[in-house]
């Protein structure tokens, strides 16, 4: 069903009045949006975990979806992609940010202190899910920084009061 509606949008400090059409398209975007915005906690903390952790689950469901339907095999699909300039391009231009995420999750680990084995479970995830390994990096440091700040003995400073 569509429809107008008034709607005041606020850009630089200056309300403007718009009128914006909705659709059953737009109902449903605004829903999955405010149910993000509901689920998604406010703390920072939180925040490093809720995104990549969103888009991992919503994106590894997709990508099993459809590699359930898919007719052919993933090394064929591939195959496929790279026989063609344009699908190539595509391709090479995923596996050098794949590189670029995968050089920097190998830095942050060090940086963190932790040995650059810990990584390759990601980095071979990286090569056959671009995306996947990456993110689940993401959530995985995510949770480890959180339950250090919750092990490490509160910082604030201690009230001592003379009678």
């Amino acid at each position: 069903m569509l429809g107008w509606r008034r709607d005041t949008v606020k850009v630089m400090g200056w309300k403007l009045a718009c009128r914006r059409m909705t659709s059953q398209w737009s109902i449903v975007r605004r829903a999955g949006s405010l149910a993000i915005l509901l689920i998604t906690p406010r703390k920072e903390s939180m925040m490093s975990i809720a995104l990549p952790l969103a888009a991992l689950l919503s994106f590894s469901g997709y990508t099993v979806s459809v590699m359930l339907q898919a007719e052919q095999s993933l090394i064929d699909f591939g195959i496929s992609l790279m026989s063609r300039p344009d699908t190539a391009q595509v391709v090479i231009d995923l596996y050098l940010l794949a590189t670029l995420a995968g050089v920097w999750m190998v830095k942050d680990a060090r940086s963190r202190g932790r040995s650059v084995w810990s990584v390759v479970p990601y980095l071979l995830l990286t090569t056959v899910f671009v995306s996947v390994g990456p993110l689940l990096y993401l959530v995985i440091r995510g949770i480890q920084e959180r339950r250090k700040s919750a092990a490490a003995p509160s910082a604030q400073p201690h009230n001592f009061e003379s009678s």
